[in-house]
């Protein structure tokens, strides 16, 4: 019963793939001075280069798979830093719950004019097909 070397050397390859967006990120963010986190710029990245098809998603699949399965460790260092600082949380509950209502709120509107507007533009642009001209001289269509 051997190790499958070839297939965690895909994860970790995946993985440092993915760290390296994260890195792109947080350069980008350092360097045009971004009111966005590293890691969120690093993502578009991501997204972009995907949709550009210079990346194929299944380069990261199983990296990607990896890492959600063992989610639950990436959530231990936060959940130390609020018990950490909990003195913190109990002066600000008010403020935080306000914050927390308010984001929540303008996600939703926001979500919800989004998907109006590309409900709309999608219905408005769904009948139209460009019309592609041919010609075509008389010899070619016999």
């Amino acid at each position: 019963m051997g190790i499958p070397l070839k297939k965690y050397t895909g994860i970790v390859l995946q993985v440092l793939l993915m760290y390296g967006f994260y890195w792109i990120g947080n350069l980008i963010q350092a360097v045009l001075h971004l009111p966005l986190t590293g890691s969120i710029v690093g993502m578009l990245v991501l997204f972009v280069t995907i949709q550009l098809g210079w990346i194929k998603m299944s380069w990261g699949e199983e990296g990607s798979t990896w890492l959600q399965s063992h989610l639950q460790l990436l959530f231990i260092p936060p959940t130390v830093g609020i018990i950490n600082h909990f003195d913190f949380f109990r002066a600000n509950t008010l403020l935080l719950v306000l914050g927390l209502i308010v984001s929540t709120l303008i996600t939703c509107l926001i979500s919800a004019k989004l998907s109006e507007w590309l409900m709309t533009w999608r219905s408005s642009h769904s009948g139209k097909k460009e019309a592609i001209t041919c010609q075509h001289s008389s010899s070619e269509l016999e």
